[in-house]
């Protein structure tokens, strides 16, 4: 009778086959096996949210650019960074007249750029007034002071191709691909002309000068056009290729400033305005929609709920075996390719935008994510994220069935992407049994 109203519940609401072959526990041989029931027809509405304030300090790489993509229009991101001491001088001749001062920003290796490359951009360096605490989590919303007084303005490429080597002292430092620029005379007068403590520790540096920030000009690109590059300023594994501030004086003389790590470094982000059509999932005009958004740096996510879902434990609980959802993209490009990797979480509440990673991606080696170029899609396994929600909506009635939200990670890796997911195809497999 059980077995009964339990198949009739699954294929009214569900449209669920059992799948060939029984699980039998063991021991038992052919006696009471579990039926083997799967589910594919899950009913689920998705639609675009803002996303939360992600962190901006403490990541493996940094974002710098600006891009108008066609599809999530104008977006910009800026780095902040306090600068540290890579040799102290207990009696630097800050009376000397500096030649000049190069800022040099490593590009990473690989997967290094989003967007269109060949976009020349605009970048704006300022003298930071704020110092960027390592202790402190930093957002990519939050916002710093700056003094505008040794602006230094560069326009090019992101990304440039170096061959030739960088003067240091009477020797010379390898190349390696990024940002040269050279920096006002302002800039370079001011770092040469600090109090004598300001070249011994970096607690004294960082009273007279905290760091630089550096953002992109605002500029009217076409759709299309700009991009983000993602740099390194935290390996100090050569001079030649860290992240740092070249200061010239006396012909010969180099004194050089480092940047003072990942904890101190925040990659700040601005989104928007969107177009009607993500305005209206955000505000939530409607329940559902074929196309959600994903962006990087704190822009948007995708939610997707499943509003039937307890239905499955309506007489009963169950075991589920195994369980999955395949989210497939569209409207991408050689410049605007899919994400490498993409992660999966559940919200907080049922209101809440903030959110933690699902049980599976915390107890399994992998629950996916991982981009499948053949099948244009993302997969993830979501078998313990169900089984606790019906777990707790069985033993102790609760309602813990938030939903999902897909997300652009913001670190591993560092990438200015957006994907586009067409629901038309999203699929969500659940097997589970049910004991006689």
């Amino acid at each position: 009778m059980n077995r009964y109203l339990l198949i009739s519940t699954v294929i009214l609401l569900f449209s669920c086959t059992k799948k060939e072959g029984n699980i039998v526990l063991e021991g038992q041989k052919n006696q009471n096996p579990f039926n083997l029931i799967s589910c594919d027809t899950l009913t689920f509405t998705a639609r675009t949210v803002d996303e939360d304030s992600l962190p901006g300090n403490g990541l493996r790489y940094s974002l710098l650019g600006n891009i108008n993509d066609e599809i999530l229009g104008k977006s910009t991101a800026s780095l902040y960074a306090n600068i540290s001491l890579i040799e102290p001088n207990t009696n630097f001749p800050n009376t000397e007249t500096a030649d000049s001062a190069v800022l040099f920003i490593p590009s990473v290796d690989g997967l290094n750029f989003y967007g269109n490359l060949t976009t020349p951009q605009t970048l704006v360096i300022d003298k930071l007034n704020d110092t960027i605490l390592s202790s402190n989590t930093y957002y990519q919303t939050d916002k710093f002071t700056i003094d505008k007084n040794y602006t230094t303005s560069y326009s090019g490429k992101l990304i440039n191709y170096y061959t030739d080597s960088m003067k240091y002292r009477k020797t010379k430092l390898a190349p390696y691909n990024g940002l040269r620029i050279k920096l006002s005379k302002q800039m370079a007068d001011h770092l040469m002309s600090l109090p004598k403590e300001a070249y011994q520790t970096n607690i004294l540096l960082s009273k007279h000068f905290k760091g630089l920030a550096i953002s992109p000009e605002d500029k009217n690109f076409a759709p299309g056009d700009g991009g983000f590059a993602v740099y390194d300023v935290n390996n100090i594994i050569s001079l030649s290729y860290r992240a740092k501030i070249l200061l010239y004086y006396q012909d010969t003389n180099t004194f050089t400033f480092g940047f003072s790590g990942s904890s101190s470094s925040v990659t700040n982000g601005k989104t928007g305005p969107y177009n009607q059509n993500i305005s209206d999932q955000i505000s939530k005009k409607a329940n559902n929609y074929q196309y959600t958004y994903c962006q990087a740096l704190s822009g948007v996510k995708t939610k997707i709920e499943m509003p039937n879902l307890l239905n499955l434990v309506k007489n009963g609980n169950i075991a589920v075996n195994y369980a999955e959802i395949e989210l497939f993209i569209s409207n991408y490009s050689e410049d605007f390719f899919a994400p490498p990797r993409m992660n999966l979480f559940q919200p907080s509440n049922s209101n809440s935008i903030r959110n933690y990673f699902i049980q599976d991606a915390l107890s399994t080696t992998s629950y996916g994510g991982v981009y499948d170029p053949i099948r244009k899609s993302y997969k993830f396994i979501i078998s313990r994220y169900l089984q606790n929600i019906f777990n707790k909506k069985y033993f102790e009635n609760t309602n813990i069935s938030n939903g999902l939200y897909l997300a652009i990670p913001s670190d591993q890796p560092v990438i200015g992407a957006r994907c586009v997911i067409d629901h038309s195809k999203t699929k969500i497999k659940i097997l589970y049994t049910k004991p006689n």
